[in-house]
């Protein structure tokens, strides 16, 4: 029979991923001390996501119970979860983690798991607000030359009529 403890974190969890979803990163965070932590902590609570320390055996019932992941969770993790914003955290997290002492161990993102190594890699890819102002200024700028063709056309006619008219 499991604790009312454990009881409590296995619910927990599930309000948590409701609330920020399936996308995970877990840290080995050995090397922190509170101060760094807190600083972590509050840095990702400000980009929109949470970091929480969880037990694995725990996180792993949970993950096979109620996601169908069979994964077995080992070591010391601090596990970041985030919904849209996991790449901005993930890059954040590549950019700090040597210089307060922690490593990235893995990441989950749409239900697919992926090493350290993969995950690094993915912290390279631009973020959904990047990929949004690039399609916006890709869409914008067609549509600019357009308008310039549209008035460019419409300024060479008048031209035409004012030398036409300036012949006469």
């Amino acid at each position: 029979m499991p604790s009312k403890k454990n009881l409590e974190m296995y619910e927990g969890i599930g309000k948590i991923i409701k609330e920020y979803g399936s996308n995970i990163i877990s840290i080995d965070f050995r090397g922190l001390n509170v101060e760094n932590m807190s600083k972590l902590r509050n840095e990702i609570r400000k980009m929109g996501g949470k970091l929480k320390a969880l037990k694995n055996t725990v996180f792993t019932k949970y993950v096979k119970n109620e996601l169908g992941w069979d994964y077995k969770f080992e070591g010391v993790n601090g596990f970041i979860f985030a919904s849209d914003n996991v790449v901005d955290i993930l890059k954040f997290l590549v950019k700090i983690q040597k210089e307060i002492n922690f490593q990235i161990n893995w990441a989950i993102f749409e239900g697919k798991f992926y090493d350290s190594k993969a995950t690094v890699e993915i912290s390279k890819l631009p973020s959904k607000q990047e990929i949004i102002a690039y399609l916006v200024g890709a869409v914008g700028s067609g549509v600019s030359s357009f308008v310039w063709t549209i008035n460019n056309v419409v300024q060479s006619f008048v031209l035409v009529l004012k030398a036409i008219e300036d012949k006469k």
